[in-house]
């Protein structure tokens, strides 16, 4: 130790001096990457809140339709019959009719009003290799408690997609979210998840997520899309709204998401963008 203390006692100032500095821009680099994962973090919440009330307003209204539609050919087939149902006298059952389907064309335009205002956001190039690695950071800490081995494989020229990034990088998050639940499942072989990306036919910037799960039956490959739909049966934190939400995204950037064949059990998502 002395002798150490010694040589760098003799060592040239400049050459401390600049390992001081080399540290110090390490630890800046550090804190720079922490406080725009920070606010990647805030901003993606912000937009995955956006889509979540969005989706959940629009499956109402999909849900509400259906009733609405039946009590509106019940109320004209009476009518049809020469019941007058807002006449004196009109029967009871048709009354109570009308005025259930007054409600709930009323809580109807109600929920179109809630509705969020579509926000005009300024699309750029993304580099989808960087919005990959950003999601595996932020998810670390559930993929890290979950005991799940991560394998991404990245294609090294991959072009750019036109997008926002927040948007892009929710997308990718809603997918990984879906893999990490499917291994959460019974009948899960294994605990592993695998990132690809790569460039697709038509050079289409594809990213498949393949997960170790029990799979998805071929019947509800269609149904994991739509709203309040969930394949999951371990717990009751799933709503139902990540694939709805990802497909809308991916419907918005013109492109395509599907559930692929695979040669092992589980299940394979992948989504194709358009490049630049």
């Amino acid at each position: 130790m002395t002798e150490q203390l010694a040589n760098r006692a003799h060592a040239p100032f400049y050459t401390v001096e600049c390992a001081a500095r080399c540290q110090l821009v390490e630890f800046q680099k550090q804190e720079y990457e922490k406080a725009r994962l920070n606010a990647v973090r805030a901003r993606m919440a912000e937009t995955e809140m956006e889509y979540r009330t969005r989706e959940v307003i629009d499956g109402a209204l999909y849900l509400l339709q259906k009733p609405l539609n039946v009590m509106t050919a019940l109320s004209n087939n009476l009518q049809r019959t020469g019941c007058s149902t807002k006449a004196p006298g009109c029967m009871p059952m048709g009354c109570a009719l009308d005025e259930a389907l007054d409600s709930g064309q009323e809580a109807a335009r109600t929920l179109r009003l809630s509705l969020p205002n579509d926000k005009n956001v300024p699309h750029t190039p993304v580099n989808m290799n960087e919005a990959i690695r950003d999601c595996l950071i932020i998810s670390a800490d559930r993929i890290d408690a979950s005991g799940i081995e991560v394998d991404w494989r990245a294609s090294p020229e991959l072009p750019m997609i036109y997008s926002d990034e927040v948007i892009i990088r929710v997308l990718l998050r809603m997918l990984l979210d879906n893999a990490i639940n499917a291994i959460g499942e019974n009948g899960a072989t294994a605990r592993s998840v695998s990132v690809i990306s790569r460039v697709g036919a038509d050079r289409m910037v594809e990213v498949s997520i393949q997960d170790s799960g029990p799979g998805i039956d071929r019947a509800a490959r269609t149904k994991v899309f739509e709203p309040f739909y969930t394949a999951w049966q371990s717990g009751p934190h799933h709503a139902g709204l990540g694939l709805a939400i990802a497909r809308q995204i991916v419907a918005d950037l013109h492109g395509d998401i599907e559930i692929r064949e695979s040669n092992v059990r589980g299940s394979t998502l992948c989504v194709s963008l358009p490049a630049c």
